[in-house]
């Protein structure tokens, strides 16, 4: 596991400035300098120990690597808990000082910290407990010139990322996707990646249920940056075996996995072509994708759509350099926060991704980021409700004569 060492010793110096301005006020208080004040100084060092440690673990390979990731998730999910709120606090009630000797201002201030950081503990509460077990289905139309009139009104559903090791061996939610995605009574289903955190094994709680995914057309899937063995030191038998497992529980579940590879759909005389490439990656994880020569031998029809995990290929090497139509990914999860005003959606991911969520457009082109079902490093959604994506097709030309009569 890839571990970035200079933004954790930068978190850490944050934190424990934190913990010693906290264990400061504290000391100042007659309630609370006592016991309170002992007790906060034994609890940030345990959550430091404890984070230190487990990042420092020796990861073992193979199947038991998946249920040393859920301890981590779990240890980061209590940090984050344990700080978060803190933070907000911590960058508020400073604010008394400005309100020099006036006891009204700085009670309200000292209140107002104090409220803002019981809030940011209720939001991280439900988004930990609430929002990772309900879900959202997006319906987008893709209208296009290029698609074939025997594909107006073709449905596709969309999902990504569901990290199924966060989950161990409760399926409930799981089995609770299946049933909508089968309920939207898809032409096609897509899966854009990241199946599990590390291991193949993930995959045997919940092989049976995925298996009943149903669509005419059946389920199309391709492999994320998680679904490879690259956050944990293997030798390349033990990388090329964890591989070979995973994609043959795909293939088991009645899944058509592309890598590299494409295939064409066909309604009467008409076509359109799916590619779907292996994980694109422009960072330390190495770039699995082959997008040209996928491209050059796959079948040629009017319209086409790619399937990529990472939504930075469509920058990189699609928008403006490809003749695809439609791109569909996943990835971002919209780093499991973000706020919706009415239209407007907002996540810190956008400081990540140029394109993180949503439909993208440029010119004929479209693209669109799914911000997926699970949750990877922290167990917890905050607003960024798990999406199941129904795609309906649409032949513009079409749709604009038949409009216009």
């Amino acid at each position: 596991m890839h571990i970035y060492w200079l933004p954790l010793l930068v978190v850490m110096l944050v934190t424990a400035g934190i913990d010693f301005y906290i264990w400061q006020e504290l000391k100042k208080s007659r309630r609370l300098r006592g016991f309170v004040s002992r007790l906060h100084v034994v609890l940030a060092l345990v959550a430091q120990v404890s984070a230190v440690v487990l990042l420092l673990w020796p990861q073992p390979a193979g199947g038991t690597r998946a249920a040393v990731v859920a301890v981590m998730m779990m240890v980061m999910w209590g940090y984050f808990l344990f700080y978060v709120p803190k933070a907000v606090w911590a960058a508020l009630y400073p604010l008394h000082h400005l309100a020099k000797r006036r006891v009204t201002p700085r009670r309200a201030i000292k209140g107002g910290a104090l409220a803002a950081a019981l809030l940011t503990l209720t939001l991280m509460a439900v988004g930990t407990l609430h929002t990772p077990r309900t879900r959202q289905v997006s319906h987008v139309d893709i209208a296009s010139q290029r698609l074939p009139q025997g594909f107006d009104g073709y449905r596709i559903v969309h999902i990504s990322d569901l990290h199924l090791g966060t989950y161990g061996n409760d399926t409930a939610f799981v089995a609770g996707c299946v049933r909508d995605i089968n309920s939207l009574q898809p032409d096609l289903i897509v899966f854009t990646g990241d199946l599990v955190n590390t291991s193949s094994r993930e995959v045997e709680p919940f092989g049976h249920c995925l298996g009943r995914l149903h669509a005419r057309d059946g389920v199309l899937t391709v492999l994320g940056n998680h679904d490879y063995d690259d956050y944990a030191p293997c030798t390349r038998k033990q990388w090329d075996e964890e591989l070979r497992l995973l994609c043959a529980a795909e293939q088991k579940m009645g899944w058509t996995l592309l890598r590299n590879s494409s295939l064409v759909l066909r309604r009467g005389t008409d076509s359109i072509t799916l590619v779907g490439t292996e994980n694109y990656s422009a960072s330390r994880t190495p770039d699995y994708s082959r997008l040209d020569s996928t491209l050059a031998n796959a079948p040629q029809s009017p319209f086409t759509i790619l399937l990529q995990h990472n939504p930075e290929m469509w920058d990189a090497q699609v928008v403006g350099r490809t003749a695809v139509d439609l791109m569909l990914s996943g990835h971002t999860h919209a780093m499991q926060l973000m706020l919706t005003l009415g239209n407007r959606r907002l996540s810190p991911a956008r400081l990540r991704y140029r394109e993180w969520g949503g439909l993208y457009a440029n010119g004929n082109q479209q693209l669109y980021v799914n911000i997926g079902l699970g949750m990877v490093g922290v167990p917890m959604r905050i607003g960024a409700t798990p999406e199941i994506t129904l795609i309906t097709l649409k032949n513009q030309e079409a749709r604009t004569t038949l409009k216009a009569s």
